[in-house]
């Protein structure tokens, strides 16, 4: 009932050096994902809800720890466009010959997360390096040009890895994303194709059909999922806000007051965020943010972590024919964890930062050129 399923192709990528095969290496090194492996949530966090309102609790608890022992550094990068976004790093010793974790988190997500601090913390341990990428206006940074953030924006996330590439050369680059961020680093990665600078990504509780997934977080009127719907949407509400004047000197007609009285996400996305970037409507925006299409095209090792109790990025949203039909790609598919949750063992206890490791040190060894 517990045990932890990984759907792969048939016959996965071969490593370039031991010549071993994806799935195999995973089966022999990533002992949290091997035949057998577990995922017990925890008695005291039962059920998919639960798990992901842990989780989001968690948030203010490390926030509230950062502010009192910062754990990351701040770099304000320049985007080519003079737009400008936050990175929190946290550097290992030696770090210009080591490891680099780039993290790309949820709606709005910054490097106080839980899942995000609770990785970070497994990255010190291997001696990594890691770098938080936040989205354009969010984390606490301002906007400096009028353009905002959207759920499948590549562009922002392309400049950072190719300037880490150059400027840290002798560095392997890794790829963590979660949620909003999974979808967003993996249409990246398929964008990018044979010509990805990461040795390998992962992506947790990926959304994959970004329409799809917000019709179903729209249509729960009474559901506990609705609180997920108005929750993200609070988020939206709060960055646009927080960014008003710069998004409004754009030569755009935004209704200000329609934005303001958005009742759904997709409300949200029709009155500001289409609009901001060009589209024709919100469901163009959000079918063209979509990394499902872009699956068949990557060319790096790439982990899928999904739960079958997850409210938000629900079952029938996994595109398990595109993921069986690529052999660099391979899904972990537990019972329970909810969304980004994860929490196991008898007192509540952060799980995800096992498999996360563990694959990243496995396609270090294997995959690294």
């Amino acid at each position: 009932m517990y045990r932890i399923s990984l759907v792969h192709a048939k016959d996965t990528q071969e490593s370039p050096g031991s010549q071993a095969r994806l799935a195999d290496i995973i089966q022999e090194e990533c002992p949290s994902l091997a035949k057998d492996a577990l995922f017990k949530q925890s008695p005291f966090v039962p059920g998919g809800h639960a798990q992901t309102i842990y989780a989001f609790l968690g948030y203010y608890a490390y926030y509230a720890h950062s502010l009192l022992k910062p754990k990351f550094t701040r770099e304000i990068f320049l985007l080519s466009d003079g737009g400008t976004i936050a990175l929190d790093w946290a550097l290992c010793k030696n770090h210009t010959n080591r490891p680099i974790v780039t993290v790309l988190s949820g709606v709005t997500g910054t490097s106080c997360d839980f899942y995000v601090r609770k990785c970070y913390k497994e990255f010190v341990r291997l001696n990594y390096s890691v770098v938080v990428v936040h989205s354009r206006g969010c984390g606490g940074s301002k906007l400096t040009t009028p353009l905002p953030f959207h759920c499948g924006f590549t562009n922002d996330y392309k400049e950072v890895v190719d300037d880490l590439h150059k400027r840290l050369p002798k560095c392997p680059l890794f790829g963590l994303s979660f949620s909003l961020g999974a979808n967003i680093m993996t249409k990246y990665v398929g964008e990018e194709g044979e010509n990805c600078p990461l040795v390998a990504a992962i992506a947790v509780g990926n959304p994959y059909d970004m329409y799809k997934v917000i019709k179903h977080l729209d249509s729960q009127r009474l559901s506990p999922s609705k609180i997920y719907d108005m929750a993200i949407l609070n988020f939206l509400k709060t960055a646009f806000k927080a960014n008003q004047s710069t998004i409004m000197s754009a030569p755009v007609e935004f209704n200000i007051r329609k934005i303001a009285q958005s009742s759904s996400i997709m409300e949200f996305t029709e009155e500001m965020t289409r609009k901001a970037f060009a589209y024709k409507s919100a469901k163009h925006l959000l079918d063209d943010s979509s990394c499902g299409p872009h699956l068949d095209n990557i060319r790096i090792p790439t982990m899928f972590l999904n739960s079958l109790d997850d409210p938000i990025c629900i079952k029938s949203l996994i595109p398990f024919e595109k993921l069986v039909s690529n052999p660099y790609l391979v899904l972990a598919l537990t019972v329970h964890g909810g969304h980004i949750g994860y929490m196991g063992n008898s007192w509540p206890t952060s799980w995800v930062e096992l498999p996360v490791s563990q694959f990243f040190a496995a396609m270090l060894k294997h995959y690294h050129k």
